[in-house]
């Protein structure tokens, strides 16, 4: 009697599967292609949230080679003087006589004496300032270089390593996770935020410019629509920072991270803040009708002494490059405001029985949330106004 036969096994046949990991990698996956009649905006979005879905990073992290050198001395200002130093900032305040040093930080019983140079993508020639920097008598001596560097540059840094540290990017974000200026930086310098700063402008350009008198008012459905899914966004926003804030509050959710874990948890919670919502919003009010832009002007005008505008245009946007100076300019201004009520704080806090609490990264994380929130709020308490004003046909000519 004949057996049967097994049937025939094929080996490996996972080899004629498609890896989706090497087409992820190379970008072929097919469904990952945008149709063909969707416009650059609806592209823009498309592929924003296949790479979130996917697990991509959406923010490219500090962009160094965008800031300036003396945005660059200013964020390490700003970082020592958060160490508990007392920082000269040679450069901008003495350049004639700086003599090779742009910051220099001593702390207030002079025991400990640190300089500190910045030079973006240095050269054979820039060597000079670090010979001039290892002459000095300091207890550490820095040279910052962003953006790489000359190979004659690069063959030189080992006669100095002895006298000199040598700090590159890398290196920058690894200290300035001592003060938490690392989060800031990325924060501030995320695609989420670049959108609130274009949206804001959007606002301010529609408001303060003159508008046509032959522009209808009348809202259109195609109008309606567009401040619907205005509203909608922002909704999403105001949420998502709102539900982000609450979980940053309590750091018990998360159980112990390290620094880096919750950079990681911030700036993808922004990036799918971004993907979701402020990434159509930004393409909506870059693009905004000029009756719509006439109907947001008339707004403004009716309703400018509501509390939402101030929310919706007063948003800081921090160590964003291009606006370094300012925001050091502000707190250095503040600081000096702030200091008699901060000796008279910190010594009634000192004599009192008052709770104290231990600041974590994750409440400075909570903090920039709860900022965003109330900024959410602010667009979208201005959005009802011009949606109930539409519906009323109080814009009407």
């Amino acid at each position: 009697m004949k057996r049967n036969k097994k049937p025939k096994v094929e080996k490996n046949t996972h080899q004629h599967l498609p890896n989706f990991e090497t087409m992820m990698q190379d970008n072929e996956l097919p469904f990952l292609e945008p149709d063909e009649d969707m416009n650059d905006d609806e592209e823009d979005e498309f592929l924003a949230d296949s790479n979130l879905s996917l697990g991509r990073s959406i923010s490219k992290g500090i962009p160094w080679s965008k800031f300036s050198e003396q945005e660059i001395q200013g964020i390490l200002k700003t970082h020592f003087e958060k160490l508990g130093f007392n920082v000269v900032w040679r450069h901008r305040d003495d350049p004639a006589n700086e003599g090779g040093i742009d910051l220099e930080c001593i702390r207030e019983d002079g025991s400990i004496r640190i300089i500190v140079a910045v030079k973006k993508k240095p050269k054979k020639e820039s060597l000079a300032q670090v010979v001039e920097l290892s002459d000095e008598q300091a207890n550490q001596r820095i040279y910052v270089y962003v953006n790489g560097a000359s190979q004659s540059f690069r063959n030189k840094i080992p006669r100095f390593k002895q006298t000199v540290e040598f700090w590159d990017e890398k290196r920058i974000e690894t200290e300035l996770n001592k003060t938490g200026m690392t989060l800031w930086l990325k924060i501030d310098n995320s695609p989420a935020n670049s959108a609130i700063h274009k949206i804001i402008l959007s606002v301010i350009e529609a408001i303060i410019t003159k508008q046509p008198h032959n522009t209808s008012l009348k809202p259109t459905v195609e109008i309606m629509e567009t401040i619907w899914a205005m509203k909608d966004r922002a909704v999403t926003v105001y949420k998502c920072s709102n539900m982000a804030q609450l979980m940053c509050e309590d750091p018990h959710r998360f159980g112990k991270l390290d620094y880096d874990a919750v950079q990681n948890i911030i700036v993808w919670t922004l990036d799918y803040i971004y993907v979701k919502s402020l990434l159509s919003l930004k393409n909506i009010f870059n693009d905004l009708s000029p009756e719509l832009k006439k109907i947001l002007n008339d707004i403004y005008k009716k309703t400018k002494g509501r509390s939402n505008w101030p929310m919706l245009l007063t948003y800081n946007l921090g160590f964003k490059s291009g606006e370094v100076i300012s925001t050091i300019s502000e707190y250095e201004q503040k600081k000096t405001d702030w200091k008699e009520l901060d000796i008279n704080v910190e010594k009634k806090i000192k004599n009192s029985r008052i709770f104290q609490f231990e600041w974590t990264r994750l409440d400075e994380a909570a903090d920039e949330f709860r900022r965003l929130s109330i900024w959410a709020y602010g667009l979208e308490s201005t959005i009802d106004d011009l949606y109930k004003k539409c519906i009323s046909g109080q814009v009407q000519s």
